[in-house]
């Protein structure tokens, strides 16, 4: 519909100028020194127009001549933007793919082509990525130098992925110097302080693990039962690293929450230090107070080995307790096991032979057959004794063929 409109405009503006130059008589007169011209006006305007379109066609040549080796640098750099835009697509899509090599390859290609600095640092790396994950670790560097060169030494994007990188070689204190360059840019970095919390963890540094762990549970940066985990183990790490005194122990404990107290491996690593020390009835509130919240093997075993800690005084009562137990759990192998234990250290021999065949009998287990063995062996049934043994041995290796 536009283009009948425009074309009668064009046809009335045809009509109407031929009308004027139809009835038009008047002429022009030029002169210039001597000279004079004489002509029509219709033939005056016509020049006018000739001459008008010239200058103004001759004025854009000369720009676009002026302006040509211009015009040349911006089609180049088009050409090797669209060019390292295509190979920085393929190097992105080959490392979702997995296929590093072919990623590390595009991207140099890509880096030839590419101009814009904040791009080239994003490609460079890129391309460390790629050839770390190829294992070539000399030309990873020579990016991660590279990329030093291009966004300086304060790129935060480079001192990630460089601490990063090198915390995935096991080469902690290197990353953690870099993390305090991060820090020092941007002190409560999300990212940093995860990657931080894995470099803790491989150092084995407990203490300041639990203080990330709170950190990141604080800004919801990891879920609760993460946290939970995490700070379980550290725990565990912080009671394994030294041997406590009394006040320590107690103090260290008191520091746990409620559910790590209920923790099966915590509550039994707790109670064994505190068997250590000749505490035996702190030890074993500890234990039946876990077993109460989480029914566990680790806090069954503790608890048959209280006596062999030195605890005999409470033996009749332990034995009771256990006992009690039985009637929720009547085929659980660990506690027929804990129960043998505390027979035998009550001198009840009959009883302890019952509780240890019942646990072999229910899942037999290297431990079982060796402690029944034991009591045979104290019993002078050797030849019994001996049977069980070998059956703890044969089950031992049976394991770790599995677990090989």
């Amino acid at each position: 519909m536009k283009s009948v409109i425009w074309l009668l405009v064009l046809f009335t503006l045809a009509v109407l100028l031929a009308l004027f130059a139809r009835e038009n008589n008047g002429y022009a007169l030029l002169f210039f020194n001597q000279w004079r011209m004489h002509l029509s006006l219709n033939a005056f305007v016509l020049l006018f127009l000739f001459l008008l379109g010239g200058g103004y066609g001759l004025v854009k040549l000369l720009d676009w001549v002026v302006s040509m080796p211009g015009n040349v640098r911006r089609y180049q750099a088009a050409k090797r933007a669209l060019n390292a835009g295509k190979y920085h697509r393929e190097a992105l899509l080959a490392m979702f793919e997995g296929r590093y090599l072919r990623a590390e390859r595009n991207m140099r290609v890509a880096l030839a082509s590419q101009d814009n600095a904040e791009l080239r640092l994003a490609d460079t790396l890129i391309a460390a990525r790629a050839s770390h994950h190829c294992r070539d670790f000399e030309r990873r560097d020579a990016y991660m130098e590279q990329a030093r060169e291009i966004g300086g030494p304060r790129s935060l994007a480079r001192l990630m992925l460089e601490a990063e990188l090198l915390g995935e070689q096991y080469r902690t204190r290197e990353a953690l110097d870099l993390l305090q360059q991060v820090y020092a840019i941007s002190p409560k970095l999300t990212s940093a302080l995860k990657l931080e919390l894995k470099l803790r963890q491989q150092e084995n540094h407990p203490a300041r693990v639990l203080e990330l762990t709170s950190m990141l549970e604080k800004s919801d940066a990891i879920e609760a039962g993460q946290a939970f985990r995490i700070r379980a183990q550290a725990r565990l790490a912080q009671i394994k690293m030294a041997p406590m005194d009394n006040r320590e122990l107690e103090r260290w404990w008191a520091g746990l929450g409620k559910d790590e107290r209920h923790q099966p491996r915590l509550a039994a690593s707790a109670a064994r230090e505190f068997g250590r020390l000749g505490l035996i009835e702190r030890a074993e509130a500890i234990v039946v107070d876990a077993l109460e919240h989480n029914w566990d093997v680790a806090l069954l075993e503790v608890y048959g080995e209280l006596g062999r800690m030195g605890g005999h005084g409470g033996a009749v009562k332990r034995l009771a307790r256990a006992e009690d137990w039985l009637r929720n759990h009547p085929n659980d192998h660990s506690l027929l096991l804990a129960l043998g234990r505390l027979c035998r250290d009550a001198a009840l021999w009959g009883k302890a032979r019952t509780y240890l065949e019942a646990s072999v009998a229910v899942t037999a287990t290297p431990v079982a057959h060796a402690e029944l063995g034991q009591l045979l062996e104290q019993l002078d049934e050797r030849e019994e004794a001996n049977e069980q043994y070998r059956a703890s041995l044969g089950l031992a290796l049976d394991l770790l063929e599995r677990r090989g």
